[in-house]
């Protein structure tokens, strides 16, 4: 079987904590048994080309100009290419008006919308630059993959042409905290954290990013920290930063708030004990054709997400068990959501179909 080109960094397992890094292995897991080429072009490094193989991976480390025909040649040689995100499509786009690429099976997966994104942050002249390099990858591109169904049906409106792709609607899921949860960890981790029956279990998974709206979250943990049923679990890889938020609201050190950062395999146990988490995104498009991957986590858990805006993917469409931020002034029962996990175990089916259609389609 030919070589699968890859525009993209290689998964590498020290980065897997990234939720970008997470959705790439996941595609990587799909394709395991074909050989693989991933181009990983940077700007300010790789002045030297460097090949790396092993199994059947083959890692091409190239600079953006010095190796210029050597990207060509390898586009050139390849008749499928799967460019991960616009991020790592726009490093190619020089190089494509000197390839054949419009005879290659062309697959772009979407993350996100990165034009908008840099709207959001207010750097206008660099989205209208990338609202361009959106444009080409998708001119050049047969299979598109989004990560929300609304998602596609805003780039649809965009970007009428995208019609005659072919488009797939694969949720960001890391399937394997699901396939390698042990239940009997659980009782490790409760013991832990001292947890009776009577405690309710408030989790929090990510970043430190400003669009995840920590501060607001600080804010609400503020009004309900003095309950000492209620028990705050804050996972994420920004540690310091975390915690430097935290003393910043009065909430650390507490005896029932806890800052930690916890290996991918291992969050299924830490969502096991949880009651309620954290999902707080502003009403913006970026979000409302996101599909975060802890929202699908948390209900695949029987967690009941607490949300500033509900328009976040298509969540929605699955009614639900939820709360906002409006509704807090209530009682909180350490209570899963049976309701949550049915809709999550058919989204996680959803996304096997379509991976296997994905596939399918791309090898054929």
């Amino acid at each position: 079987m030919e070589k699968l080109l890859f525009i993209s960094v290689y998964p590498d397992k020290n980065r897997l904590k990234e939720g970008f890094i997470q959705r790439i292995k996941e595609i990587d897991n799909l394709f395991s048994d074909c050989e693989r080429v991933y181009l990983d072009i940077r700007f300010f490094s790789y002045f030297k080309k460097k090949v790396i193989h092993f199994d059947n991976v083959t890692i091409v480390q190239a600079h953006y100009l010095l190796n210029f025909c050597d990207i060509i040649k390898l586009i050139n040689s390849s008749n499928r290419i799967y460019i991960h995100s616009v991020y790592s499509g726009f490093r190619i786009i020089p190089h494509l008006f000197f390839t054949r690429i419009k005879k290659s099976l062309v697959c772009l997966e979407l993350h996100g919308t990165f034009q908008e994104e840099l709207e959001y942050k207010g750097e206008k002249y660099n989205s209208r630059l990338f609202g361009w390099f959106e444009k080409q990858l998708l001119k050049h591109t047969k299979m598109i993959v989004y990560v929300s169904k609304r998602f596609e049906e805003y780039f649809l409106k965009k970007y009428p042409f995208t019609i005659k792709a072919k488009r797939y609607v694969i949720p960001t899921c890391t399937a394997k905290i699901f396939e390698q949860f042990d239940p009997r960890k659980t009782e490790e981790i409760a013991k832990k954290f001292n947890l009776s029956p009577n405690d309710v279990v408030f989790i929090y998974s990510g970043s430190t990013e400003v669009w995840q709206k920590i501060d607001l979250m600080m804010q609400i943990i503020q009004k309900l920290i003095d309950n000492k049923n209620y028990k705050f679990i804050l996972l994420t890889g920004n540690v310091k930063e975390m915690t430097d938020l935290a003393k910043k609201y009065g909430l650390f050190p507490r005896e029932n708030l806890f800052i930690s950062t916890v290996p991918p395999e291992e969050l299924g146990n830490y969502y096991d004990i949880a009651h309620y988490g954290f999902v707080l995104r502003d009403d913006h498009i970026l979000n409302e054709v996101s599909s975060p991957t802890k929202f699908l986590e948390y209900l695949y858990f029987g967690i009941t997400p607490i949300l500033k805006s509900t328009k976040i993917g298509d969540f929605m469409n699955f009614n639900i068990d939820y709360i906002t931020i409006d509704n807090l002034n209530l009682d909180f029962l350490p209570e899963k959501s049976e309701k949550n996990k049915e809709v999550a175990r058919k989204i996680v089916e959803m996304y096997k179909q379509e991976l296997f259609n994905l596939k399918r389609d791309f090898l054929e």
